[in-house]
């Protein structure tokens, strides 16, 4: 029974690997939300307000971010996946891996992936507050008190860890 749920760790190395394939569109996205941006900013604007708030390079760049730091997310991911499950205790296929994201257990995979989601919760947010598709009432708070919530809540599990 032990040398079958040995062998069925493998299957973390697909996972690992769509991980890493979703990271990477995350990357195209954002760069492709990144040359519209700048495509926008080199054009030049009226800036009239008249265009549509979705359409300026401000937010443009702002959802580029976003994009990279969900794939940042896939990417942290991915590499925990393949060291927790993958990789041989004391081998040197973790030397290459920077000390911060060599994952210890799945506990520090957890904080990894939670911290990569509030950043990206963040940026959500505040683009969520710069364009508003329909004027602001007290429902635009909604995320920025969850990623609030979400942040004590891992000042919380870190000190009780």
């Amino acid at each position: 029974m032990v040398k079958l749920l040995l062998k069925l760790r493998w299957l973390s190395v697909v996972i690992a690997l769509f991980s890493a394939i979703n990271a990477i569109a995350f990357i195209v996205i954002g760069l492709m939300r990144g040359y519209a941006g700048y495509r926008l900013l080199v054009q030049g604007m009226s800036w009239t307000g008249a265009e549509a708030p979705a359409e300026t390079p401000g937010v443009q760049l702002g959802r580029s971010v976003d994009a990279f730091l969900m794939a940042m997310v896939f990417f942290v991911f991915s590499v925990g996946v393949t060291t927790l499950f993958a990789a041989r205790a004391g081998g040197h296929e973790l030397d290459s891996i920077p000390e911060w994201m060599r994952v210890r257990d799945l506990s520090h995979l957890k904080f990894l992936i939670w911290e990569a989601i509030l950043a990206a919760l963040v940026v959500a947010s505040v683009e969520g507050l710069v364009v508003p598709s329909t004027a602001v009432t007290w429902t635009a708070l909604i995320l920025p008190i969850a990623v609030l919530i979400l942040a004590a809540g891992l000042l919380l599990a870190r000190r009780a860890h």
